[in-house]
């Protein structure tokens, strides 16, 4: 199930589905580690006995964002029950706690006796195996522990109660559901310890008046300890939930409006998804410097794992993005971990863990099996990930102005990764040698790691003119000048008209896979590389329109001819990043056209109108129902999205302004 909602702090992130259910709860790193890892923390409701769990079906439910804060907003309405919950959910941005407020709306003509249910499953450290839960009298609390993580679990209703009734229990162990399943006769066992596989419930009970409301709080506290878990359960206790969440809610909207966006002319819907991907960028980005791709745990790729690491390349794309923003202070960190966790030889691994430690990974130190030319091992990288790294921290800069920062980044990393660059390439053809692919499915030399290794090598040279050290600069232009040439004589196919995907090194020499992507036409002006007028562009630019656009009435740019990722049906998928790469593509120019900003437009309205229901975006669609599959939320597509509509204001601007100069002349004469 996609995740309706992310929240965090930078330290904690918690994710919610469709129906409010906590579903990932990631510390004491986002993205690491997930201690709820796709099960259900389920909510129900109890009215004069008559009980409901919010996923049974019986409840009307939408959820989003408030306006212009990372605060979740949940309505939900039973009909059956005769009355709404409306749920307002945040992560505290000073210190690690879940928040929940819940306002309870009698609608029938009669006095109602409320109980709202919490269950919780918490498989501490991503294991179901050496948990214990606990009901703790002394502060009426459950508590979940495991080592050196703690959770305490706690509420009031508004008049000051608590707790009123608990259990803990077993949790899928010996045959047994959980002891979620003993809140269905709204009565619990208070069964006061487990371990193991464990689960817990507690209960707040509440009453309203006819066509009335009354208010329940809950909330998760975090430590590493007993005794840290207990002093933030005291600090909600002494500030109270209700100004937190306010201080949160505030800071938030601080956040946001620090920076002048001018989205105020923009469609009521685009807007909205502007400042939600904001914080969707935002909740994954780690204060230690690690953004991982996506917090839903339930997406898993290729059976195996998860999206929640850190992929240099799909961060840098959303570090360029949030300085582009101006949050340059969410992005320092960012560069200062990939120093960190830089081999020595000065290439990033293909993704690490947000604590800097290796990722898991597929990719292979061999070539299919066999020996690269020369008997050189296949180094178990994508050369992009290093190159888009300089590439964005050069946009960092022109950003910040930060020189200091680049004089501290300059020897160990962008001298190590520039002359790795340099060296990383075949001696006969000039072109690097085989890595995996932007999609990281195929070992080879494709035009999209051909076109970032010039955008990175640029970056270095820029880097080193500034800092006065020429010989780097010349040395750095040199190699990205001869990678261009190099690619344009063995990745441009005259059948195609077009360059390819990916080329490989074979025994009878450097042979094309014949196979148009949309990455190859990305590559070649995002990093500056071709003008959009030269023809080999604009050629492999017609191939792309007429080989990768979805002929049916979703519409959207797929990835690559015959992709068969996360494919049910007999097309390919579109993805939110390749259809706003268009776009993107198109406002890029020097002049911009009525034409082009039209499209942008147009193409924007395609985006919200296929946003999951909640309001973020996922990594592609059904091409046919326009369902949300895969990673949701991709904070990738949420970036591009961001990225595109700060082109987009921008140019705007700009032809407004021109506009209006001519007619003025025109006036004048």
């Amino acid at each position: 199930m996609p995740r309706a909602l992310t929240l965090g702090n930078g330290k904690m992130l918690v994710c919610l589905d469709e129906f409010g259910f906590v579903r990932d709860f990631y510390y004491p790193y986002v993205g690491l580690e997930n201690h709820v890892a796709g099960h259900k923390h389920r909510i129900g409701v109890s009215v004069n006995n008559a009980f409901s769990w919010l996923n049974d079906g019986s409840w009307e439910i939408s959820i989003g964002y408030k306006p212009e804060s990372m605060v979740g907003y949940l309505v939900c309405k039973s009909s059956k029950l005769n009355i709404t919950l409306v749920m307002e959910d945040s992560v505290y941005n000073e210190k690690d706690v879940f928040l929940r407020q819940v306002d309870v709306y009698n609608h029938s003509d009669e006095y109602v006796d409320v109980k709202i249910f919490f269950h919780q499953i918490f498989h501490i450290s991503e294991s179901k195996k050496r948990n214990t839960a606990f009901y703790d009298p002394t502060h009426n609390s459950v508590v979940h522990y495991k080592g050196r993580r703690v959770f305490i679990v706690n509420g009031q209703t508004e008049n000051g109660s608590g707790i009123d009734d608990y259990t803990v229990g077993a949790f899928e162990y010996e045959g047994k559901e959980g002891s979620f399943r003993d809140a269905e006769d709204s009565v619990l066992t208070q069964n006061a310890v487990e371990h193991g596989s464990v689960d817990s419930v507690v209960r707040f009970s509440t009453s309203c008046a006819n066509k009335s409301k009354s208010r329940v709080y809950y909330w998760i506290a975090v430590g590493k300890s007993l005794e840290d878990a207990y002093e933030l359960n005291n600090l909600v206790v002494s500030k109270t939930p209700k100004a937190m969440l306010h201080s949160t809610e505030s800071y938030w909207n601080a956040w946001l409006n620090t920076r002048e966006f001018d989205t105020d002319s923009l469609p009521p819907e685009q807007k909205k998804l502007f400042d939600t991907s904001l914080f969707v960028l935002r909740s994954h980005t780690d204060n230690r410097g690690s953004i991982i791709a996506s917090g839903d745990s339930e997406m898993i790729e290729y059976g195996k794992d998860d999206y929640s690491y850190m992929w240099p390349r799909d961060a840098a794309f959303i570090a360029t993005t949030l300085d582009k923003a101006g949050y340059h202070e969410a992005t320092k960190e960012f560069f200062l971990f990939c120093k960190d966790v830089m081999h020595p030889d000065g290439y990033l691994h293909h993704r690490y863990r947000s604590d800097e430690s290796l990722g898991s990974t597929w990719h292979s130190t061999t070539s299919q099996g066999e020996w690269l030319k020369d008997k050189i091992l296949q180094l178990p990288i994508q050369e992009d990930e290093t190159a888009g790294v300089l590439f964005a921290l050069w946009n960092h800069y022109e950003k910040s102005k930060d020189l200091e920062f680049i004089e501290f980044l300059y020897k160990p990393l962008i001298e190590k990764m520039g002359r790795f660059l340099i060296s990383f390439r075949d001696k006969d053809t000039g072109l690097p040698l085989a890595s995996y692919d932007l999609w990281e499915e195929k070992i080879g030399v494709s035009t999209y790691t051909c076109a970032s290794t010039y955008g990175g090598l640029m970056a270095a040279a820029k880097f080193s003119e500034l800092l006065d050290k020429r010989n780097h600069m010349r040395d750095y232009k040199k190699a990205a000048n001869e990678i261009k040439k190099a690619m344009t004589d063995n990745l441009f196919s005259p059948s195609l008209d077009a360059f390819v995907r990916i080329g490989y090194y074979k025994q009878e020499g450097f042979v094309r896979d014949e196979i148009v992507d949309s990455s190859s036409l990305f590559g070649l002006w995002y990093f500056g590389m071709f003008d959009q007028d030269d023809p080999l562009f604009q050629k492999t630019y017609q191939a792309t329109r007429e080989r990768l656009w979805n002929p049916t009435e979703i519409g959207g740019f797929i990835r690559y001819e015959h992709d068969n990722y996360f494919r049910s049906t007999n097309k390919s998928n579109p993805w939110f990043i390749t259809t706003l790469w268009e776009a993107q593509m198109k406002l890029s120019k020097t002049t911009v056209t009525a034409e082009d900003l039209q499209f942008a437009s147009d193409t924007f309205a395609w985006v919200t109108k296929h946003v999951f229901s909640s309001g973020v975006l996922a990594e592609q669609l059904n091409p046919y129902t326009g369902e949300s599959l895969s990673s949701t939320p991709l904070v990738w597509s949420h970036a591009v999205y961001v990225e595109t509509m700060l082109l987009y204001l921008e140019k705007k601007q700009q032809y407004d302004l021109q506009s209006q100069d001519v007619s003025e002349a025109t006036h004048t004469l």
